[in-house]
C-alpha cells in the first residue's frame, strides 16, 4: 500500500491498523510518497526487525515532520542501528514480569504485583511498535494472545481474590481488539461484585485516534463500574486536532482520561517540550499521571535519560505549570517490586544504574 492521507478509508481505524507499515519495502514506498529518500541497509534493517518487529500506522507516520532521528515521532518508531548495542545492565524483562521467583504472574494473561489490582493482558498486538517498549520481547507475538480459556481462568482468579479492586487492561494494546471482544471482557469484569474500577491502557489515541468510535465510547459509558482510559502521549506533536476531537467525544460521555509518558532522549528531554506536552494534555482534558523513567530495555540506551536530568527537568517545571498538570516521575524497579516516585526525598532512597 502507498501512503496516501487522501484515501477515503483514512478515518477507518480498522483500515489504519490493517495497512500499517511492517517491512522495509513499505517503509521505502511511504518515504518516497513523502518526498524522502530512504537510506536503510537491508541486511541491518532485517536484523533489527527480526529482533523486534516494526509497525507504524499511516496516521502516525503522517505526524513525522523531519525524516531523521531528530524528529520525535520518527525517533520513537523507526528502527535504529543503536538497538543492536546492548549494554550489560539492560534486560529482556526489565521489570521482572516473567520472573518466577516473584510469583506475580499466576496465569498466562494475568499479572498480580499489587495487593488490590491486577493487570489483564488480553492481546499482545499493538497498533505501532515503539522502539523503547518494555514488553518488546512479547508484543506482536500471537503466541501471547489470550484465548477464551485464558480469559476464563483470569475471571475465575479475580473472583476468587476479593482483595482485587481494580483490573487494568494492558498488553499489547487492548483497543486493537474489536468492539465485540472488548465488550465481552468489560461486561464479564463488571459482573465481579468486589471490583470497583476498570482501567484501559492504550496508545491508540496517539497513534490511531480513529479507534475512539462513538459505538465503543457508548459501550464503555454504559457500564456501571467506572472505566478510566490511560493514554500514552510522549510529545506535543502527537496531540493533533483529530486526537483532541476524538478524545473529547468520549470525555463528553463521562469517560475520564489519564496519560503516561516515557522520558526519552531526543524526544521530550527538555523542560519546554514537557511543558507543552503536559499543558497540551490538560487542554484536551487528559490528566498527566506518570512520567516514566525509561526502563532498562535491551538496545534502548540511546533513548534513556539519566535520572538526575529527569529530576532537574521536573524542578524546572515546578511552578511553571499548574500542580494538576505535573505528573509523578517514577521508576519501575527491575526487581518487579513496582514503581518508585523519584521526586524530592524519594530519590535519595534508591540507587539507579545510570546515576
Amino acid at each position: 500500500m502507498n501512503f496516501d492521507p487522501n484515501d477515503p478509508r483514512w478515518t477507518d481505524w480498522k483500515w489504519q491498523h490493517a495497512n500499517s507499515c511492517k517491512d522495509l519495502d513499505t517503509l521505502n514506498r511511504w518515504m518516497d510518497s513523502a518526498g524522502q529518500s530512504a537510506s536503510f541497509d537491508p541486511g541491518q534493517f532485517n536484523e533489527l526487525t527480526t529482533n523486534y518487529r516494526m509497525g507504524i500506522t499511516p496516521y502516525y507516520f503522517s505526524l513525522i515532520q523531519q525524516f531523521n532521528a531528530s524528529d520525535p515521532i520518527y525517533r520513537q518508531i523507526i528502527p535504529s542501528s543503536h538497538e543492536l548495542m546492548i549494554q550489560p545492565e539492560e534486560l529482556k524483562d526489565p521489570i521482572s514480569d516473567e520472573n518466577p521467583a516473584r510469583g506475580s504472574r499466576p496465569l498466562k494473561t494475568l499479572i498480580h504485583r499489587y495487593p488490590n489490582r491486577v493487570l489483564l493482558l488480553p492481546t499482545a498486538q499493538c497498533a505501532v511498535y515503539c522502539r523503547f517498549c518494555f514488553r518488546k520481547r512479547l508484543v506482536g507475538d500471537t503466541a501471547h494472545n489470550a484465548s477464551k480459556e485464558d480469559l476464563q481462568a483470569a475471571y475465575s482468579y479475580i473472583k476468587q481474590h476479593e482483595e482485587i479492586e481494580e483490573v487494568i487492561l494492558t498488553g499489547g494494546d487492548p483497543l486493537t481488539l474489536g468492539d465485540r471482544s472488548l465488550s465481552t471482557i468489560l461486561k464479564r469484569l463488571e459482573e465481579i461484585s468486589h471490583l470497583r474500577l476498570i482501567r484501559i491502557h492504550t496508545r491508540l489515541p496517539a497513534v490511531n485516534p480513529y479507534r475512539l468510535t462513538p459505538e465503543l465510547g457508548q459501550t464503555i459509558a454504559s457500564l456501571e463500574k467506572p472505566v478510566w482510559i490511560s493514554t500514552h502521549f510522549n510529545h506535543p506533536h502527537e496531540i493533533s486536532t483529530i486526537a483532541g476531537q476524538q478524545i473529547n467525544t468520549w470525555v463528553q460521555r463521562g469517560i475520564p482520561f489519564l496519560n503516561q509518558s516515557v522520558l526519552l532522549q531526543g524526544v521530550n528531554d527538555s523542560a519546554q517540550v514537557l511543558k507543552e506536552l503536559f499543558m497540551g494534555l490538560i487542554e484536551i482534558k487528559v490528566k498527566p499521571y506518570y512520567l516514566h523513567q525509561a526502563d532498562l530495555v535491551q538496545g534502548t540506551g540511546h533513548l534513556r535519560v539519566p535520572v538526575k536530568k529527569g529530576l532537574e527537568l521536573l524542578r524546572k517545571l515546578q511552578g511553571e505549570i499548574p500542580g494538576y498538570a505535573l505528573p509523578h516521575y517514577v521508576l519501575d524497579r527491575p526487581d518487579g517490586m513496582g514503581k518508585i516516585p523519584l521526586q524530592n526525598q524519594y530519590y535519595d532512597t534508591i540507587k539507579h544504574t545510570e546515576d
